[in-house]
């Protein structure tokens, strides 16, 4: 009902705000950063459903990582922006892996995850009907404060000794890093500020991650480059 309420407002902006055409240029940086934007879940997926591993995932930033590229499904449909929809549409999926994927392998239950969603569910359809500037400044700053809580993670099990981030995808920040370095081009062509300083911000954070994640990794996840041990190289890397 909830989903319903938010497409149907989303569309009625849509028809209501004036058609902006958007440069190429800025096109090709944001088709560009939405193939990166469409592979950065997939090696934290890998990691979950395939080799099995959770350990120093946060919960929290994998939640919010669902709800982001709702918010700015949305907000790309008020900015009448389709790369925008298209690379959040895609976002989603992979974002629902993850959590699914974490979910199953750390066992835990609705109670921990279900309420905080639904209520980022909620205020994603109050900020929808303050307009687009509303929803893509909820947008912005969820997309900030959605990350925080897995480099507060990594951070704290350094500070206490434990240096087993196995769980944590160092290529699923680096690819982030990456294709926030192109939306930041994009914002600056398009004039749009809100996507320019927020994708500077959360490219900071994704290279801090991966620093924290890739000097956290067991010893023998990636000190050992010889031929024989290049595939769990590149476990480890992913």
């Amino acid at each position: 009902m909830l989903a319903t309420t938010v497409l149907t407002a989303a569309a009625h902006y849509h028809k209501a705000m004036p058609v902006a055409r958007i440069p190429l240029p800025a096109n090709v940086c944001g088709t560009v950063a939405g193939a990166v934007g469409v592979c950065t879940s997939w090696p934290q997926a890998w990691r979950l459903w395939v080799r099995r591993q959770h350990t120093g995932l946060s919960l929290s930033t994998n939640v919010m990582g669902l709800l982001n590229p709702v918010a700015w499904l949305l907000y790309g449909v008020l900015s009448h922006s389709t790369v925008q929809v298209l690379t959040s549409l895609v976002g989603m999926t992979g974002a629902l892996a993850i959590l699914a994927g974490h979910l199953r392998r750390a066992r835990i239950g609705l109670r921990s995850w279900l309420p905080f969603f639904v209520t980022g569910l909620a205020v994603i359809g109050l900020a929808l009907s303050g307009g687009r500037m509303v929803l893509g400044l909820l947008a912005a700053a969820a997309t900030v404060v959605g990350i925080v809580p897995q480099l507060v993670v990594l951070a704290k099990r350094r500070a206490n000794g434990s240096l087993d981030a196995r769980g944590v995808s160092r290529a699923r920040w680096l690819l982030s890093a990456s294709g926030n370095s192109l939306w930041v081009v994009y914002g600056v062509i398009v004039h749009d500020q809100l996507i320019a300083v927020n994708s500077t911000i959360i490219g900071l954070l994704a290279m801090t991650i991966a620093t924290l994640a890739l000097t956290a990794a067991k010893p023998d996840d990636v000190n050992d480059v010889r031929p024989a041990a290049l595939p769990q190289l590149a476990d480890a890397l992913a």
